[in-house]
């Protein structure tokens, strides 16, 4: 199995994008960032073959279609609307992108069917968290390592 695809991957992307272009239009704040999770949420429920598919390395030409583009524009247009500097954002969305394919990972293979509360009690309490977390988003760039 090669480490990156290409194939059909930018239609799934494609549908991932149309989703979160509709879940974050006309919001801002901690509404679009709801939106922008439950987009990916809905997806992977809707469509858990897709969403698989897309959790692994993608190739240049995924990476450089044009729904892969949307995407990190509308993660990025969501981040704006959290005032996290510019030079900070590729940190908040790498974070976004890991809690919520976390979640999501872990969800779907059952790991959270075994005590309460529902997980859809702790989906809420991650995005509460989330929001909490963007909105005191430090200002100062990260140092270096």
């Amino acid at each position: 199995m090669p480490d990156c695809w290409t194939g059909s991957a930018p239609s799934r992307w494609g549908e991932l994008a149309a989703r979160i272009a509709e879940a974050v239009a006309g919001r801002a704040g901690r509404p679009a960032l709801e939106g922008l999770a439950q987009a990916h949420r809905s997806f992977a429920h809707d469509r858990p073959g897709r969403w698989q598919a897309l959790q692994r390395r993608a190739g240049p030409a995924v990476v450089g279609s044009d729904a892969a583009r949307t995407v990190v524009a509308l993660t990025d247009a969501v981040l704006r609307d959290y005032d996290v500097p510019p030079s900070e954002r590729v940190h908040a969305a790498r974070l976004l992108g890991s809690t919520i394919n976390g979640y999501l990972s872990l969800e779907h293979i059952g790991s959270f069917d075994h005590r309460e509360p529902a997980p859809e009690v702790s989906w809420r309490r991650t995005i509460d968290a989330l929001d909490a977390l963007l909105r005191a988003w430090p200002t100062a760039p990260a140092a270096a390592p």
